[in-house]
């Protein structure tokens, strides 16, 4: 082989594994009492939205929890949305609250949540969304726990997940 195919061989695998190894933001599902099977992880970018929204098994009113990706591969609150307030509902907090499309409203702030994490029931009828790709729960068991959490992981290993059959979106 030519010093210059050599080279063109050496510079094409170097960009392969430089390709391989670029950080990408990813929100990953997983079920943490399933040994942390992983169900979707869907490539996102800073600012992306993640929304959970459910319905209220007591005041049976839709209510809505938007969050941001951060760019430090954090889930930032944004807002909460709730269609009335009643027992066991989030709060609704002066000056941050306001009515909104029927909607009320809380500001979040931006706050950092770590990861969230809720139950399958199907009183609540659960629907999660991210970066608007709406994530499939309808195959899981009642009282299944799910994890939702930002993270950055190396393109190699988003890619290859879609061979293990996991939902590798964008």
């Amino acid at each position: 082989m030519s010093r210059r195919a050599s080279f063109a061989w050496a510079l094409g695998g170097l960009l392969i594994v430089g390709l391989a190894a670029w950080p990408v933001q990813v929100v990953k599902v997983r079920l943490p009492k399933q040994g942390d099977s992983l169900i979707a992880a869907i490539r996102v970018g800073a600012e992306d939205f993640v929304s959970l929204t459910y319905r209220h098994s007591v005041e049976l009113t839709e209510v809505e929890g938007r969050f941001k990706v951060g760019p430090g591969s954090e889930l930032l609150a944004i807002e909460t949305r709730m269609e009335s307030v009643g027992s066991g509902l989030p709060n609704a907090f002066p000056g941050r609250t306001v009515m909104r499309n029927g909607w009320l409203v809380v500001d979040e702030e931006r706050r950092p949540v770590g990861s969230i994490r809720f139950f399958v029931v199907p009183i609540n009828r659960i629907r999660l969304s991210i970066a608007d790709r709406p994530v499939d729960l309808s195959g899981l068991e009642t009282g299944t726990l799910i994890q939702v959490a930002a993270e950055r992981t190396h393109l190699i290993y988003w890619l290859l997940g879609s061979v293990a059959g996991v939902e590798f979106v964008r």
